[in-house]
């Protein structure tokens, strides 16, 4: 009878745990600032609002002043190309977040060159886990986005904690083969 009682109980902890590995889409709160930099980067992110599923940022990368639109809370625009690269893709579909969800859409864009791209793009949740950056030790989604017609990939690992990514990877455009890593180094929540 005891191990019953210990196998439902431990069976309760384990779907307990199960559950807690699962968040709902949200974006930080107004007037929160993010930080982050790495691999000669810096971009200081001011939440400003919400348009749906889209996180708005006042952002400033290596000082130049860009309105940022994150779709779905990963996949950031902020031009007309990235606009039409982030609504090509069901990211509400990802949502709750939880390990196993995946998506798979076939996007077309103009590129800046005025040619048009068509890439079949699949965005995975591979894993929760632990991920340390300067602003701390979060726990945190890995997304794996990845392109069928390249090798590269970019990685984001979204916080709940944070409502954001505390740390993304994707292949630098300027130098093919290398891989540029952003890292959260602060954290600044909104005034209350």
């Amino acid at each position: 009878m005891k191990s019953i009682a210990l196998a439902a109980l431990l069976a309760a902890v384990a779907a307990g745990s199960a559950s807690a590995q699962t968040a709902s889409f949200q974006c930080p709160a107004s007037g929160t600032l993010l930080s982050y930099k790495g691999d000669g980067l810096e971009k200081m992110n001011t939440v400003v609002g919400q348009d749906g599923t889209v996180c708005l940022y006042d952002s400033l990368s290596n000082g130049k002043a860009e309105t940022l639109r994150v779709h779905g809370g990963l996949v950031g625009s902020v031009d007309a190309q990235g606009e039409s690269f982030a609504k090509g893709l069901d990211l509400k579909a990802l949502w709750p977040l939880k390990v196993g969800n995946k998506i798979t859409n076939t996007v077309t864009v103009v590129g800046r060159d005025g040619k048009s791209y068509t890439s079949t793009i699949t965005m995975t949740v591979v894993a929760y886990e632990k991920v340390t950056v300067p602003a701390g030790s979060f726990d945190a989604f890995r997304v794996e986005e990845s392109k069928a017609d390249s090798n590269g990939r970019n990685i984001h690992w979204w916080a709940p904690a944070v409502s954001a990514s505390v740390k993304e990877t994707f292949p630098d455009w300027r130098t093919p083969g290398k891989t540029i890593t952003l890292d959260l180094a602060s954290l600044k929540p909104a005034a209350k």
